[in-house]
């Protein structure tokens, strides 16, 4: 960790939160520590706070003087990021902060994500709560957790606890683009268990990578490959050489679109990858140009080697086949897509394959719609389905106060209109509108690249230009 590389960084407020959520470890499912930061960051600022049993944290700060009438603004982020690193990383996610860097006015972390989904968002609440000085009415940060892996934090929230009745979500990753409506979301889990049968011949690794990946619901429309389908689709084709399929897996999240898998197989010689992987580099020219396709031996002689009976293994390549991946429909507003699926994680053990997608839509009729399709296939090859993390659509509303003082803060900075879109991705407004009806939400943040990956980039000049963006929607009286 390089400790105060960013302590000269406008706006050095957020900066300074900003570097010192980087240097806790807090990954979905890891996030006890920044919890109990964040009720230490309340108890050391004097302000009252509430830590949830999931581990949500809500700090209430009063109003300004002269503010007191006005309405309240709920500041809200999560707490959680993908946590995702290089195979040569050496860096325990788990337990170690991440290593800061600068590079063309753009913050990243050295062979990992950076978090900036959502510590930004936290890190700015943090500092509108520690400086007394800013105008605003009554306020309070909402941080929750999970949000990555389910929404679990928004889930959980005891709506009791969320007093205001104005919500600026701070989970958007285009400066300049107000989000007032986004898609509703299910994972899926596919299970199918396996049997095994005996193979002559010796192990081999078969790794796809250098894919781009992405983020499933922001990056899906961008005609990005999917490492998993990309695998089977090589599996499928090497079984013309007699080889068996041991195990596949790849994938970390089921909202990322993978950009690497591995299978072992077992096979009388070294599969020759050389056609399939042409193939594949003349389909993808000008779409996925990093793919690399590498052969490996695994391990020496394995007479008997476990590996997929002969139905198991045609079921589970039938279903990669026939599964769905990408835009299913476009919306009626241009660009936008109205529903989609990601096929983002395969695990094999030696008794099943587990396989998880994620589901959005615009549209709670054609989310259903999808799941019910993805279950048939499951069925029809063999594979049980459950759904869980399932999450409600932000509908977009002709009417929005808080919607309105954004866009007309805006308008003084800049001297045009901003753009406002409902977006593809599922944000937790949803949830908390759904458990709040009356709430009136807006969402917004700096510019960011590549999140979910290794390549996630958070530039200096936008956090700085929503920062001041920020402090004038608050500062602004109704």
């Amino acid at each position: 960790m390089n400790q105060g590389i960013l302590s000269a960084v406008a706006p050095t407020n957020v900066m300074k939160y900003f570097e010192e959520i980087c240097s806790i470890p807090h990954g979905s499912g890891n996030i006890g520590a920044i919890s109990e930061w964040l009720v230490g960051f309340a108890r050391e600022q004097g302000l009252r706070y509430v830590q949830e049993p999931c581990g949500n944290v809500i700090i209430y700060g009063d109003a300004a003087p002269g503010y007191e009438n006005e309405p309240a603004i709920a500041l809200q982020g999560h707490m959680d990021m993908v946590a995702v690193k290089d195979a040569d990383c050496t860096i325990d996610m788990e337990r170690e902060g991440l290593s800061l860097f600068i590079e063309n006015g753009l913050i990243g972390a050295r062979g990992t994500t950076l978090g900036g989904d959502d510590g930004i968002a936290i890190a700015y609440g943090l500092a509108v709560l520690s400086d007394r000085s800013i105008p605003h009415p009554p306020i309070m940060l909402v941080a929750t957790v999970n949000e990555e892996t389910g929404m679990d934090g928004a889930i959980a929230m005891d709506p009791a606890n969320l007093t205001a009745r104005r919500i600026i979500n701070l989970d958007s990753e285009d400066e300049g683009i107000f989000i007032a409506g986004c898609a509703g979301g299910a994972t899926l889990r596919l299970r199918m268990p396996l049997t095994r049968g005996k193979a002559e011949g010796k192990l081999y690794e078969i790794t796809l990578n250098g894919l781009q990946g992405g983020h499933s619901g922001t990056e899906i429309s961008k005609n990005r490959s999917n490492a998993i389908l990309l695998l089977a689709r090589v599996v499928r084709e090497l079984k013309k050489q007699g080889i068996r399929l041991v195990s596949i897996n790849g994938g970390t999240k089921d909202n990322a679109i993978p950009n690497a898998a591995t299978a072992v197989v077992a096979a009388e010689k070294v599969p020759d990858i050389t056609p399939v992987y042409s193939e594949l580099k003349n389909a993808l020219t000008g779409k996925e140009d990093g793919l690399q396709i590498t052969v490996k031996e695994y391990a020496e002689e394995v007479s008997g080697a476990a590996v997929l009976s002969e139905d198991c293994e045609e079921r589970l390549l039938n279903l990669f086949t026939l599964l769905p991946y990408g835009p299913k429909a476009m919306s009626t507003l241009p660009g936008l897509v109205e529903t989609s699926d990601n096929v983002g994680i395969i695990r094999v053990t030696a008794e099943q394959a587990e396989i998880a997608v994620s589901v959005r839509s615009l549209i709670e009729s054609e989310k259903q719609a999808l799941c019910e399709q993805i279950g048939l296939l499951a069925g029809l090859c063999g594979a049980t389905v459950s759904r869980n993390s399932e999450y409600p659509g932000w509908q977009y509303r002709a009417e929005s106060a808080i919607r309105d003082k954004a866009v007309a803060a805006y308008r003084e900075m800049y001297g045009c209109e901003p753009k406002v879109e409902t977006i593809h991705a599922g944000l937790e407004c949803g949830l908390l509108i759904d458990k709040i009806p009356d709430l009136d939400a807006i969402s917004m943040g700096p510019q960011m690249y590549d999140v979910h990956t290794t390549k996630e980039r958070l530039s200096i000049e936008s956090v700085q230009k929503t920062w001041e963006l920020l402090l004038r929607i608050l500062a602004k009286k109704d």
